[in-house]
């Protein structure tokens, strides 16, 4: 008997320390820093903010964050970024994606859209071959081409699969693919015209989150 009501106490426990909480873009995540993907699913970062020390800056109005130096506390050993998936601030999520060219800043984006398909955008400048001809100034005709390589600001748009960490690249018909399972979502998406269709990408995204529910651990 006292076996038993020892298993309850302590599921009764775990119930009233964890619970899950749907996920939207007012859930608040858990702040610190995620080592896997398995982390920030389940709202578990291995570091606290309280564990280590970081030159990082955050500018939260465009989603997009900046990392040099992350250390240990507890040992001041330095911990390497490439490995650690991202980190929460504030509540928001943040996903490791580049590292900033001719600098050791890693570069990372906050999640804009976080439901069952979470959205993530960022820019980075990215060295370029192009083509620069000199012109003889009587023909107007080039008379050399020659290739050099040019620093241009490239943007980049994803899409997440929160459940199993896929991602895909933003387009209409990577959006369209993944709301397939919402059926009548899907037909609007269909017969909406093509112009529109493409401005409302993120809309319908947004109204799928709303349809399909997806729950994260949150501790109480």
């Amino acid at each position: 008997m006292n076996k038993y009501i020892l298993t309850y106490f302590f599921v009764l426990c775990s119930f009233f320390l964890f619970s899950q909480e749907k996920l939207t873009n007012n859930f608040g995540f858990q702040n610190g820093i995620y080592l896997s993907y398995e982390e920030f699913k389940n709202n578990s970062p291995s570091l606290s903010w309280q564990d280590v020390s970081s030159e990082l800056i955050i500018l939260e109005s465009i989603h997009r964050a900046k990392m040099d130096a992350l250390i240990s506390l507890a040992d001041s050993s330095e911990i390497d970024i490439e490995n650690i998936w991202g980190f929460s601030a504030n509540g928001i999520p943040y996903k490791k994606v580049s590292k900033e060219n001719k600098s050791e800043f890693f570069i990372f984006s906050g999640l804009v859209i976080r439901g069952r398909i979470c959205y993530y955008s960022y820019d980075i400048n990215e060295e370029k071959p192009v083509e620069v001809s000199a012109y003889n100034p009587v023909t107007g005709k080039p008379f050399r081409t020659q290739t050099i390589m040019r620093e241009r600001k490239v943007s980049y748009q994803y899409l997440l699969d929160f459940e199993t960490g896929d991602e895909e690249i933003f387009s209409v018909s990577n959006v369209g693919k993944w709301i397939l399972s919402d059926e009548k979502l899907y037909e609007t998406f269909k017969v909406t015209d093509p112009n529109e269709r493409k401005k409302k990408l993120l809309k319908f995204i947004q109204i799928f989150n709303d349809r399909n529910e997806v729950y994260i651990p949150t501790k109480i």
